[in-house]
């Protein structure tokens, strides 16, 4: 399977190891499907996994997944299920949060950009029932047109709006500019 792709390059956790684990791995199941690796024997792919991963090569030898070093009989699906679960551990959830709340719309940056920016921040978030809520509150607090912003605010507080209500109203209002 010889190719002139570029690899990836190894796993390195950040302050976020959660997410830095979840980029990487998708990164990882692209170059797979790239390669064709996708097809390739289970052998193949873990090893091809244990050359890529980097840092998690020590945790990898933590799992009791296998009776020797050499991850026979295990899947390329197992090994990552059980960093899955490692890295679950490691979700911060006031760090996501604390992310979302500094998210503001950017000089020049469209509506749909800066929505797009908070739906993707909220999902690490965690807050269940109140993500649509905390995602409008979000959204009106860091929009740069502080005239909608405050008609916003205002026509709110008399009625609850939805999420999708303010959005659309977002989108109306950059469109007529």
């Amino acid at each position: 399977m010889a190719n002139n792709l570029p690899t990836i390059p190894a796993f390195e956790a950040s302050t976020n190891p959660s997410e830095s684990w979840r980029y990487w791995k998708e990164d990882f199941e692209d170059y797979l499907e790239v390669l064709r690796y996708s097809e390739a024997p289970e052998k193949t792919k873990t090893a091809l996994f244990r050359h890529l991963c980097g840092e998690l090569k020590k945790q990898l030898r933590a799992f009791d997944l296998k009776p020797n070093d050499g991850c026979e009989g295990v899947t390329l699906q197992q090994v990552l299920q059980e960093f899955d679960k490692y890295f679950l551990d490691y979700q911060n959830e006031v760090f996501a949060s604390f992310k979302f709340l500094e998210i503001k719309q950017e000089q020049g940056e469209k509506f749909t950009d800066y929505y797009s920016r908070l739906r993707n921040a909220v999902v690490e978030c965690n807050y269940c029932e109140s993500q649509d809520r905390m995602l409008r509150y979000k959204l009106i607090q860091g929009l740069l047109d502080k005239a909608l912003q405050e008609r916003l605010i205002r026509e709110t507080s008399k009625k609850t709006r939805a999420l999708q209500e303010v959005v659309r109203e977002c989108k109306t209002a950059e469109n007529r500019e």
